[in-house]
Order: structure tokens, then C-alpha cells, then sequence
């Protein structure tokens, strides 16, 4: 009878049916109430079939409305078809196309030839933006292969080409916003059209695409069942991952040349399909489309409304993570998987004998001090490179010492929450700004600048550590549900800086010339540090240090996974909110310093891991001892590697580790070489 009873109370399959409903009910609506501000309903089979040459509102909808109408649709269903198939063969749900880097290599390109080669762009930016995406694609593909094309070393490579990539566009950003400023706009996504020549050839390359993916529907649910049973099946997953990525980063290439960049769908829309239901492959790979579809039209809906209302011109990607995020928030208390990373990550390093392990953490130190005495002697003049004397340093150090020791503190901040956000996940792609946090802090920056009459130093801190604050409570408050689950968390704090960032990208497309400074408020620099702000962040760091020993047994625990921690009497909703709340702490007090620069809390501790470091405390130690020097270099070579120009410490510390990571990418595995 009981099992009859419970038999009963097992819920339905749901089906996305109606969440999606409800977002294409909302773009209809829309479309249909400004389609009639401009035409009326009588002549609208005829605008769309026939327009009649005389009538210029006929004209307008047809070679204007529908066709844009049409590319939405298709941009939308493009994405979220290839944020389905490449969550699938990543095994993670929090990839996505833009993940390897394709619209960060687009925008590179375009920004390189709007700069340096205009003429590449008389007949138009498509061109252009598919062969910045292919070499992007290339570079993926040639980092990864050197590591198997497992599914870490996609995601790394793919990190390291977005992280360089948009390292190098803010540099161009900052020294050439006359030039770019129209480009900011497109890169949030332009569907402005005046013909039917893009929507067609879209719709031939959508197709195209799709049908492959489709048919491999069978050897993608195989990766569900894991590596061994595959095999065994007779499914090469290696063979299978590189089709399947080559075909959605060849999708999401033809929508950025078409369109511009537009984020968020490719992950939002596969996530809001298996949370409301679509739990199988074949589900989720018919509904993502339809999903992703009704997500970017309902914003373009909205964007053209505010356009024509309140005469603002806001990118359609912007409202679309506008839209979808709160969507996504909602949902999120049905999340189910977890990243498969840890596992791959493990095969590429070997752990340290104790020896080895006290040279690493004595070369870290030495590295440091290196930096360290190079920052306060060595620097450049009008008669080049000079190497100061005792007394001159000394003269110049009330200049130069509160930079070092506000980089040193940072960069020790930074790497710390790093490598808490990534024991406590799981995840050693996590890092701070997986939190929000530093979007939060960028958010309050924001409005610092464009809400206040005169801001400075002290507004913007207070700004930034209400920004950074708001979005810590926000996250305790979504996650609190399931214990701070880790996918929750991550998913939440990514949802979270999205929503954000578009609230930046509208500002920054204003126009407004404020943006400029708001870009260099963004890069990361200690151009504002002083003595005072030094001796507290240098504090700060210190205290860093000494607390993170009493997290240890957590730190050593949690990665063993629920049940065992549970087994060993951790309390793991408790656990993750105390790593939480200090890890998200440190990058709070971090970004008030030198802004929202979160590249060193991913690099550090993933430097350490890469050379075989694997117990908590001393991987966050070297960790920490990496960041500081990471943060020191980066800061000394923005101030003299182009004087008498400056550039922000964030762009240089994003170009060393991606130049870093890219040198261990093409290093042979450990167990792929001769004797091991």
C-alpha cells in the first residue's frame, strides 16, 4: 500500500511547453502592438508577400521588421542549439560557445581592423568578424589538442583565447575609443536590417549545421554514460567532441559576423529547457532552439521598444541577459549535474614529494622578492631604461612603494579567494568573478560615475563596496536553499555578473563620454593607491593569511565530495557559507582597491595546481605567493613597457597568464612523455 502511496506521489515529466510559451506570448504581443503603431492589420499578409512600392510603411515592414524579426529567431535557436550540444560533449553546464573564445577573437578582429585597417571593412563587417572567429576556433583546437581534447583542456583553451582576447580589445578600447565607440554597440548585438539577404543566407547556414548535430544526437548521449562505456560502445568521444565543437563554434561564428556578439543565450537557454523539464539529450536539443528563439526575440522586442519610447539605444544582447537572468535565478533550485573537470584535471600533474614541494614554495618567495626589488629600482625615462642607485630609491620610494604593496596585498587577496572558490566547487576553472562579486563592485563603480554629480575616491569606494556587498547577500539568499550546492552557486554568481555587466554594456554604448573613464575604472590599476589605502589592503592580506588555516579541515574535506564530508561529520551548508563568505571578502576588498580585476584569482591558484600542488594549504600559500608577483609584474610593466603611455595592471596581468598558460598548454603531458 505504501509503495502504491509513493508510486502515486511521484511526480509528471514536466515539458518546457509552457515557459516557453509564455516568452514567445510576451514577443508576439510586443511585435504585434508596435507592427500595429506602423501598419495596419489589414495590410500586413500584403507587406509581407507583396508590399506595394508607394507605400512606405509597407515598405518599411517588409525589407525592415520581418526580416529582422526572422534573424532574431534564427540568431536565437542557432545558440541555443549550439549551447545544448556543446554543454553535452563538455560535460558541463556552464559552457557555452562564447566559452571558446569565438565572439572575443570576432570583436579582436574588427576592433584590429577598424584601427589599423579600414579598408578591410568597405564591404561590410561579416568577413571580417568570421575569419576573427575562425582563427580563434583554430587556436582553440591547436591549444587543446596538445592535451587530448579532454574536455578541462577545451574549456582552458578556450579561456586563455577570451582572456587575451578581451585583455587586448579593452587595451584598444582605452587608446582608441574615438575609433571603436561604434563598435561597442555591435558588439552587444545589432539586428538592424534592410533587406532579407542576411536572414536568408543565415537560415542556409543554420541548416547546414543543425543537421549534423542533430544526427549525432546517439553518440552525444553517450557522453552521459562516461568514457569506459563509450569505448566500450564503440563511440570515440575524442573524435565525436571535435565535430561537435567544430560545428557550434562554426554556428556561433555566422551569428557573430551577422550580428554581433550576443552572450548569455547559449548558456541560459539549454539551462532554462533541462530546468523546466527537457532532462534528455533529445529533449533539450529540441528545446534549447525553441527556448533560445523566444528568449532573443522577446528582447529585441524590448530593446526596439525602449529605442522607439525613450529613444535610447540599448544592444539587444544586454536585454536579452536582462531577461534571461531572472528566468535562469528562478529556476535554479532545480538544477541537477555537476562539471566533470576534476577528474581530467588530475591526469596532467603529478603531486610533489615533499622536497620538491619546499623548492616550489622557496622559488615562489625568491620570484617574489625579485619583483619586488625590480619594481622599486628599475624604471624608464626619457633617456630609456635606468636602474636606480641606493639613494635614488630611496628618494623614490613614497612613489613607488604604495604601488608594490597595494599590487602585493591584491594579488595575495585575489589568489586566496581563488583558490577557496576552487576547493570548494570543485571547479579549477572557478574564480572570483564566478561569484559576482566583482561584477557587483564594477556595477557600483557604474553607478558611481553616471548617478552622482561629482564623484571621486571616497564615492567610488563606498559605490563599489555596496555593489560588491548587495550581490553577496543576493547570492546567500539564491543558494541558501540548496546549502550553497556548488553548481548552484556557480550558476547563480554567473547569472548574477551577467546581469550586471549588461547593465555596464548599456552604459558603455551610451556614448556618454564619461564611458572613457569608466574603462579605466574597470581595467585594474593602482594609478589611485596611496599610503593609506596601501598599509590597509597590505593588512587586509595579512589577515588573509592568518585566517585561512582555520578553514583547512574544510578546505581538505569538501573536495572529497558530499557523502564523504557528510561521513566525516562536516556540516556542508555551514562549510560552504563560511568558505563563501570569506573567499567572497577578500575580492570584495580586492576590487574597492583596484577594481573588479578577478584574472589572478583563476591564474594563481591554477599556476600552483599545474605544478603538482594539491593540498590545501600549501597550494594556497604558493598560490598566494604567485598572485602577489603576478600582481607586481603586471603593474610595474603597465607603468614603463610603453612610456611614457600607461597601461592598466588588469590588461597586463590577463596578457602574462595567457601568455603563461599558453606555454604549459603546448608542454607535453607528463604521462605522454618518453620515461614517465
Amino acid at each position: 500500500m505504501s509503495v502504491a502511496r509513493t508510486a502515486l506521489c511521484v511526480p509528471k515529466p514536466r515539458t518546457p511547453l509552457w515557459p516557453v510559451s509564455a516568452l514567445y506570448a510576451f514577443a508576439i504581443l510586443l511585435f504585434v502592438l508596435r507592427l500595429d503603431a506602423q501598419l495596419a492589420p489589414a495590410f500586413w499578409w500584403q507587406a509581407l508577400v507583396a508590399p506595394a512600392n508607394a507605400d512606405v510603411a509597407q515598405l518599411l515592414v517588409h525589407y525592415g521588421e520581418m526580416p529582422r524579426a526572422a534573424v532574431t529567431l534564427l540568431c536565437g535557436a542557432a545558440l541555443g542549439l549550439a549551447g545544448a550540444a556543446t554543454q553535452q560533449v563538455l560535460r558541463n553546464p556552464l559552457a557555452e560557445p562564447m566559452t571558446l573564445g569565438v565572439f572575443s577573437g570576432a570583436w579582436l578582429a574588427l576592433a584590429l581592423a577598424t584601427v589599423f585597417a579600414p579598408f578591410l571593412l568597405v564591404d561590410g563587417r561579416d568577413a571580417v568578424a568570421l575569419a576573427g572567429g575562425a582563427v580563434s576556433l583554430a587556436a582553440v583546437f591547436a591549444l587543446a589538442a596538445r592535451r587530448g581534447m579532454s574536455p578541462l583542456a577545451l574549456i582552458l583553451a578556450g579561456m586563455i583565447v577570451n582572456l587575451c582576447g578581451g585583455a587586448f580589445c579593452l587595451a584598444l578600447a582605452i587608446s582608441h575609443y574615438d575609433l571603436l565607440s561604434g563598435l561597442l554597440v555591435w558588439g552587444g548585438g545589432s539586428f538592424a536590417q534592410h533587406d532579407w539577404q542576411v536572414a536568408r543566407a543565415l537560415s542556409l547556414r543554420f541548416a547546414a549545421c543543425a543537421l549534423p548535430l542533430l544526427l549525432l544526437w546517439r553518440p552525444l548521449a553517450v557522453f552521459d554514460l562516461g568514457e569506459t562505456v563509450a569505448s566500450s560502445l564503440g563511440v570515440s568521444m575524442r573524435a565525436t567532441r571535435s565535430l561537435t565543437l567544430g560545428i557550434t563554434l562554426l554556428i556561433a561564428a555566422f551569428v557573430v559576423s551577422a550580428v554581433g556578439v550576443i552572450g548569455f543565450v547559449g548558456l541560459s537557454a539549454p539551462a532554462v529547457a533541462r530546468l523546466a523539464g527537457a532532462r534528455r539529450l533529445r529533449g533539450r536539443m529540441i528545446w534549447s532552439p525553441l527556448t533560445g528563439a523566444a528568449l532573443l526575440w522577446l528582447a529585441d522586442q524590448v530593446a526596439q521598444l525602449c529605442t522607439t519610447r525613450f529613444g535610447m539605444m540599448i544592444p539587444t544582447g544586454a536585454i536579452t541577459t536582462l531577461i534571461g537572468a531572472p528566468i535562469l535565478l528562478v529556476m535554479l533550485r532545480r538544477l541537477r549535474g555537476r562539471p566533470d573537470l576534476v577528474r581530467a584535471d588530475s591526469r596532467h600533474s603529478m603531486l610533489f614529494a615533499p622536497p620538491g614541494l619546499r623548492v616550489v614554495a622557496l622559488l615562489s618567495l625568491l620570484s617574489l622578492a625579485t619583483v619586488v626589488v625590480v619594481s622599486l629600482t628599475l624604471g624608464r625615462g626619457l633617456a630609456g631604461w635606468h636602474l636606480g642607485d641606493a639613494r635614488e630609491t630611496l628618494a623614490l620610494l613614497f612613489l613607488r612603494l604604495p604601488h608594490v604593496v597595494a599590487a602585493a596585498g591584491v594579488g595575495v587577496l585575489l589568489a586566496l579567494s581563488g583558490a577557496l572558490v576552487q576547493r570548494m566547487t570543485g571547479n579549477p576553472m572557478a574564480s572570483p568573478d564566478l561569484l559576482g562579486v566583482c561584477a557587483g563592485g564594477a556595477l557600483g563603480l557604474t553607478g558611481a560615475l553616471f548617478l552622482t554629480a561629482h564623484p571621486g575616491l571616497p564615492t567610488f569606494l563606498v559605490w563599489c563596496a555596496g555593489g560588491s556587498m548587495l550581490t553577496l547577500g543576493a547570492l546567500v539568499l539564491i543558494t541558501r536553499a540548496s546549502s550553497f550546492s556548488p553548481d548552484t552557486l556557480i550558476l547563480a554568481g554567473m547569472t548574477l555578473s551577467a546581469a550586471f555587466q549588461a547593465i555596464s554594456v548599456i552604459a558603455v554604448s551610451s556614448g556618454d563620454p564619461r564611458v572613457i573613464v569608466l574603462y579605466n575604472l574597470l581595467a585594474g590599476s593602482t594609478y589611485n593607491v596611496g599610503p593609506t589605502m596601501a598599509a590597509l589592503v597590505a593588512g587586509c592580506a595579512l589577515l588573509a593569511l592568518a585566517a585561512v588555516p582555520l578553514c583547512r579541515r574544510w578546505l581538505e574535506i569538501l573536495p572529497l565530495g558530499d557523502a564523504v564530508s557528510v561521513g566525516l561529520g562536516v556540516r556542508i551548508g555551514r562549510a560552504r557559507l563560511g568558505l563563501l563568505m570569506l573567499g567572497a571578502l577578500m575580492s570584495a576588498i580586492a576590487t574597492l582597491v583596484i577594481g573588479p580585476l578577478s584574472f589572478i584569482g583563476l591564474m594563481a591558484p591554477h599556476m600552483a595546481r599545474m605544478l603538482g600542488i594539491r593540498r590545501a594549504m600549501p597550494l594556497l600559500y604558493v598560490a598566494a605567493a604567485f598572485g602577489a608577483t603576478l600582481m607586481i609584474a603586471s603593474d610595474w610593466l603597465g607603468r614603463w613597457v610603453l612610456f611614457p603611455q600607461e597601461m592598466p595592471a588588469g590588461v597586463m596581468a590577463t596578457l602574462l597568464g595567457g601568455l603563461y598558460l599558453i606555454l604549459t598548454m603546448f608542454r607535453r603531458p607528463a604521462q605522454d612523455r618518453p620515461g614517465s
